[in-house]
């Protein structure tokens, strides 16, 4: 498989794989803070997989970006690469007002 088409340290926020009704991706999250240092929010990486674009069906967290990048090429891959920046259906990046 290409480079172009894993999800690396530049496209992760925008790209993923589907197969059939299914999407996985990477996003954020957060842990809230311990009982021992009340300011310290946790930042995670959390790989999703979506049926039919609403219903989570799987979800696993990982402290460092990399870890998660890793996990979902090396589970995921094997399904269609999707660049959800590039969707025209008025549902991807490319059709916010902003832009």
């Amino acid at each position: 498989m290409k480079e172009s088409q894993t999800i690396s340290t530049d496209n992760w926020t925008f790209a993923a794989y589907k197969a059939s009704d299914l999407l996985v991706f990477i996003h954020l999250g957060a842990e809230p803070p311990n009982s021992k240092d009340k300011s310290k929010i946790e930042i995670l990486y959390l790989v999703t997989v979506l049926q039919n674009m609403e219903m989570e069906v799987f979800q696993k967290e990982y402290k460092s970006l990399e870890q998660a990048i890793n996990y979902i090429n090396l589970s995921y891959s094997h399904w269609d690469f999707i660049d959800r920046a590039e969707i025209s259906n008025g549902s991807g990046c490319g059709t916010c007002e902003a832009h």
